[in-house]
């Protein structure tokens, strides 16, 4: 009888522990799985966005590059003599460079953003200080363009002239060491995203 009873004790321990240990299963992959869904939904997402900003990021670099290109050429142009119809376009096309450039920086904020998602040489801080240093550069010119035209005599013009292409070199290598930056930047940008989808699948 005691033999008996022992072991329906036994059992119903055996039972209570087996249901126990089958709902902590039960629990434990049901958290397993929901975590699994979760990190996939994570990845999803922030995918998604590495997206978004890429083509962003593609869009406005893209332009950017085409404006540095149009711009070197324009510069290199100025320093050949023109009519002063020529010039005037030039300079003009110039100017309607920069404005565009500027607006699309403001309007496409999005590529900003980049050096959060991607590893880039020209994040934005070093964007800022390769415009800024462009600006100079772009500056020094304007001002020298200024000496030339209120020079009173030739010898002075020829000497101003002598630095304002100086200064355009300058200006135009700045551009192409950028676009260059920039070139190799987009190379990344898409190398790494395509490496995302090939991680995820």
């Amino acid at each position: 009888m005691a033999a008996e009873h022992t072991t329906l004790i036994v059992s119903a321990f055996s039972g209570l522990a087996g249901a126990l240990i089958s709902q902590a299963l039960t629990g434990l992959f049901a958290y397993l799985g929901d975590k699994r869904k979760a990190d996939i939904d994570l990845k999803k997402r922030y995918r998604s966005k590495q997206v978004e900003i890429a083509e962003s990021y593609y869009y406005v670099t893209g332009e950017t590059m085409s404006i540095l290109k149009k711009s070197v050429q324009l510069w290199k142009g100025r320093n050949i003599p023109h009519s002063e119809a020529s010039y005037r376009s030039m300079t003009e096309s110039l100017k309607e460079a920069d404005a565009q450039l500027k607006k699309m920086n403001v309007d496409n904020w999005r590529h900003n953003l980049i050096g959060l998602y991607f590893s880039v040489s020209l994040a934005y801080d070093e964007l800022i200080a390769a415009n800024n240093k462009s600006h100079e550069l772009y500056l020094k010119v304007l001002d020298i363009a200024d000496k030339i035209r209120s020079a009173d005599n030739e010898e002075d013009r020829e000497r101003y002239f002598g630095q304002y292409s100086l200064g355009i070199f300058d200006l135009c290598s700045q551009y192409d060491a950028v676009y260059e930056i920039l070139a190799g930047d987009m190379g990344k940008v898409k190398a790494e995203l395509l490496k995302s989808f090939e991680l995820g699948n």
